[in-house]
């Protein structure tokens, strides 16, 4: 065969070939494990350096069982974003961990101790640029996430922060944007629960005696379902529904931020001190 048609034939394979063989994960398969004095945070490499378990003195909040962090899915697309890879995968450009002041290693199976961790990233999901700061501090973590679009964006849907709480959570309860008190059951029947934009909400599990507050510097104002449960059997999932079928221009930047905090309480007053607590997050942002 002609050596010409060769590299031509070789050129066209190279062409179509796709970037990023299916399967493919945005990095190594690697826990790297925070522990500061109330908080133990797992963040997971092949999850694009998000978190993948959160634990309160030892007990279980938040599983393995679904993803974190962002996701979207452009229109007429399919997922990207953290452990998602159907429409692509989310490209980690950076990650760097320190413990109080310290850098540490983002190795398999690390474990670090302190007062204060933080993982920085920076990433791309498709034409999203996340900067993202995870900060584990003695009583809780810090969430923030900054994006910017590097080019038109049509945006099917769009996850903010994703939080798979255990099934064995009962009951939840939120603070709407305009101060109106909600709350209400799981029955794991794969229904949506709240759907509004909060101040804060918050979870109860009876068999850990915990009560998870999610509480919101500024409320999130959503699209579509704006924040709520997916009331499933493998987990009662928080998500906060930030954009839906909706087109940013290029350069358009936007932000938001995730405060998670923890109580150890019984079923009759974990409303109440959850509520304490609520109004304590709030006094002291002002």
């Amino acid at each position: 065969m002609d050596r010409s048609l060769l590299i031509l034939i070789a050129t066209s394979l190279l062409a179509a070939a796709p970037l990023q063989a299916a399967g493919d994960k945005p990095g190594p398969a690697a826990y790297v494990t925070i522990e500061t004095r109330d908080m133990t945070i797992e963040f997971a490499g092949d999850r694009a350096w998000t978190i993948s378990r959160i634990l309160h003195k030892g007990a279980v909040i938040t599983g393995r069982t679904g993803f974190y962090g962002t996701v979207f899915s452009p229109v007429g697309g399919k997922w990207i974003g953290t452990g998602h890879n159907e429409g692509g995968i989310e490209k980690v450009e950076r990650a760097v961990l320190t413990v109080d002041g310290k850098p540490c290693e983002l190795k398999d199976k690390a474990v670090y101790r302190g007062h204060h961790a933080e993982l920085r990233k920076q990433s791309m999901m498709g034409a999203l640029r996340l900067e993202a700061v995870y900060a584990v501090m003695d009583d809780r973590v810090i969430e923030q996430h900054r994006y910017e679009a590097t080019e038109e964006v049509k945006i099917g849907v769009l996850y903010g922060f994703m939080h798979p709480f255990l099934p064995s959570t009962t009951e939840w309860m939120a603070e709407e944007a305009d101060g109106t008190a909600v709350e209400g059951v799981f029955d794991s029947q794969g229904g949506h629960r709240l759907r509004e934009d909060v101040k804060w909400t918050a979870i109860h599990d009876p068999k850990s005696q915990r009560a998870t507050l999610v509480w919101y510097p500024k409320p999130l104002v959503g699209q579509g379902m704006k924040t709520f449960y997916w009331d499933k059997t493998v987990y009662h999932k928080l998500y906060n529904h930030i954009y839906s079928n909706a087109t940013i221009a290029t350069g358009t930047k936007f932000e938001a931020e995730v405060v998670l905090r923890c109580v150890e309480t019984d079923t009759a007053t974990w409303k109440e001190k959850t509520r304490t607590l609520a109004k304590e997050m709030n006094a002291a942002a002002k």
